[in-house]
């Protein structure tokens, strides 16, 4: 009776799970931004813990971006510059993720900051974001080899800005 009950319990929290819970995140991206006819793409890799992230751009420049609970830290190292910015200004996909309803079986919707956003799964994984920007312009990140729930070691996730870049604060 007991293995009875320990395989119902194992089957309804894999029925039940929600495949936007996770403890990390890890994998590609490819983000393409469109406006008026013109599009521009970015290529990289993320890693995203509940409390902290970093989106690591490899084209079309080098950069990193450092996600925290209360700010924004993007270090370009083609600029010798680092932006530190409060979260207000940058989407949290925490939030997002945590706010999002399903809509259908691989479709879930968030509204943060006067945004939606769509969520779309493949296998259960994320797969794709897409949302309009306060700017109008509409972007979509496309998600390839996502790891979920991997041991990460934070410290990566911590902006070192080197000692001779320009910092900028905008708050």
């Amino acid at each position: 009776m007991k293995k009875v009950i320990y395989i119902f319990l194992v089957l309804a929290t894999t029925i039940f799970a929600n495949p936007l819970d996770f403890k990390t995140l890890k994998g590609d991206f490819t983000q393409t931004i469109t406006n008026n006819g013109s599009k521009i793409e970015y290529k990289g890799s993320f890693i995203i813990t509940k409390e902290l992230a970093l989106w690591h751009y490899e084209s079309p420049a080098k950069k990193d971006i450092y996600v925290s609970k209360e700010k924004a830290v993007m270090i370009e190292p083609l600029l010798e510059q680092a932006i530190i910015t409060s979260l207000k200004e940058t989407p949290n996909l925490n939030n997002i993720l945590d706010n999002a309803t399903k809509k259908s079986k691989d479709l879930y919707e968030a509204t943060y900051e006067d945004i939606i956003y769509k969520i779309e799964l493949k296998n259960n994984l994320l797969n794709r974001i897409s949302y309009k920007d306060n700017l109008d312009n509409s972007v979509v990140i496309d998600i390839k080899n996502l790891k979920k729930d991997l041991e990460l070691d934070e410290t990566n996730l911590i902006p070192m800005i080197p000692k001779d870049y320009d910092v900028v604060y905008n708050n």
